[in-house]
């Protein structure tokens, strides 16, 4: 791990609980950061910050529904106030489900964006309120390679996805003058629980990834987490707007 390019700064990740959440919080932290964890899931993102804490990191778990306006407000003004600042924000929650248009109910399409998209404004424009008086910070959108392609049954997934993308630059070019980068982390596929949300196997996907990622492999969420941590230090500095994939190779061909 590199040297402590976050002592002294506060972050805020979403979707915090588990998979790059969580492995974003732990590098974060790792590197000096005191880390707020937000999710929604209650007992697992307190469970996360406690194992965090364990390892010598600075972590609070706060409950967070971040389609929920007031929700996402009041987690993000309790962690300011924690910290008294907000360096690096990592919007990282998001929600996956298969289903081309005729499969997909109204709710359907209405909660993916809630999450995926709505989630992320709400988050980023109670952030940048801080970052703003500031006038620096860092954030990173966890974006995705399905925001650059066409998948079969994925259109609330997809399109929601390309909304993440375009949103990072986007912000990016309304807030660089005001000392805050906007990036997206873009992955492929990753070793998280989005498996078991489509309902695969491990050999399901196992064979699905040896099928269509030149790598051959799903990433580790440490290396998302990676990816955000470079994006959102100042070895990035004059790194924004960037949407930077991380697919073993899967959209080349």
């Amino acid at each position: 791990m590199s040297a402590q390019r976050f002592e002294g700064r506060a972050a805020i990740v979403t979707g915090a609980a588990r998979g790059i959440g969580r492995a974003s919080a732990a590098r974060l932290g790792g590197e000096g950061a005191r880390v707020a964890l937000l999710d929604i899931d209650a007992e697992v993102v307190h469970a996360t910050a406690a194992e965090l804490r364990d390892d010598g990191i600075e972590a609070d778990a706060y409950v967070c529904d971040v389609s929920s306006e007031d929700s996402v407000e009041a987690a993000v003004a309790a962690a300011a106030d924690r910290f008294g600042r907000i360096d690096v924000l990592h919007a990282n929650a998001g929600i996956l489900h298969a289903g081309a248009a005729t499969e997909e109910t109204l709710a359907d399409w209405q909660r993916m964006m809630a999450v995926n998209v709505t989630g992320i404004f709400l988050t980023v424009r109670a952030v940048l309120l801080h970052m703003l008086r500031q006038e620096s910070g860092a954030i990173v959108l966890t974006g995705s390679m399905s925001g650059f392609i066409a998948e079969p049954a994925f259109l609330c997934y997809c399109t929601s996805k390309a909304a993440v993308n375009h949103m990072a630059r986007q912000l990016a070019l309304d807030y660089a003058t005001r000392g805050i980068r906007v990036n997206a982390v873009c992955p492929g596929w990753v070793d998280t629980h989005f498996g078991d949300v489509l309902a695969l196997s491990e050999a399901e996907i196992e064979e699905g990834v040896r099928a269509t990622v030149p790598m051959g492999r799903q990433a580790a969420p440490e290396e998302v987490a990676a990816v955000v941590a470079f994006l959102a230090s100042d070895d990035a500095s004059y790194v924004t707007g960037h949407c930077l994939v991380m697919d073993g190779g899967y959209t080349l061909p």
